[in-house]
């Protein structure tokens, strides 16, 4: 028996490892060719040319800031045997939220993103830098596989802060109706085919982050249509201020 699960051990290592070098080796390759070209022809191009061309080279570059943050935010946590290390402090959660969409602005390419927020929200405490990457890391994915406009709310319980990003997308493939789950599973893509560059990491770390804080993240359906991913922190009441 010892044997056997050693083997399905070693068998999903595998797959996990062949999934990942094919992930990287077609998201890397991908804009570097573009980059190389674009590079190559500026030369050739009028200098009325030169500005267009300069722009395609940032967004590819981007591209590649993007696939090598993600692997190294989770070389961090498989090194640190998936521990997050937290910064806890008591955070304003509207400065969070505008952080984090002005991050997000350069790969939402010009798609708007509309905020729905609980009147005087209360301090939270939770880590702001890695909480901006959550929220960074779902507007991405909305720009990715939904429609414009995206939606991220917030609003509180006394229990909890929750946090949606919606999009007006075609939602959640029919496939993982019913196992939304396993889009938060390192190396899996909403649609495994799609020509969108990624390698499936940024779900993985949204999840590692959030279960960090104790909190929930999950993905639905929202109602009409289009993806919503809420992210649910627990919260307690903020310390007195003395006056």
């Amino acid at each position: 028996v010892e044997v056997a699960q050693h083997a399905v051990v070693e068998m999903e290592s595998e797959r996990l490892r062949n999934a990942l070098l094919a992930a990287i080796s077609h998201d890397v390759r991908t804009p570097l060719t573009a980059l190389i070209a674009l590079s190559e022809s500026l030369s050739a191009l009028p200098v009325e040319a030169h500005a267009e061309a300069a722009a395609a080279i940032v967004a590819q570059a981007r591209q590649l800031h993007a696939l090598v943050n993600n692997l190294l935010d989770m070389a961090r946590l498989e090194t640190g045997g998936g521990a997050v290390n937290l910064q806890r402090d008591w955070q304003s959660v509207e400065e969070v939220v505008g952080s984090a969409i002005r991050a997000a602005g350069p790969s939402l390419a010009g798609w708007s993103v509309e905020t729905a927020l609980d009147a005087d929200l209360p301090l939270v405490e939770f880590d702001a830098v890695l909480m901006e990457r959550v929220l960074v890391n779902l507007l991405e994915n909305a720009r990715k596989y939904g429609a414009a406009p995206i939606l991220l709310g917030a609003t509180v319980t006394p229990q909890a802060l929750v946090l949606t990003v919606r999009d007006d997308g075609p939602g959640l493939p029919a496939a993982l109706v019913g196992q939304e789950q396993m889009l938060f599973e390192k190396f899996t893509r909403g649609q495994p085919e799609s020509a969108t560059p990624g390698v499936g990491l940024g779900l993985a770390i949204c999840k590692a982050i959030v279960e960090a804080h104790g909190g929930t993240i999950a993905a639905t359906n929202a109602t009409g249509h289009g993806a919503l991913f809420t992210v649910t922190l627990p919260r307690r009441a903020p310390p007195a201020i003395e006056a």
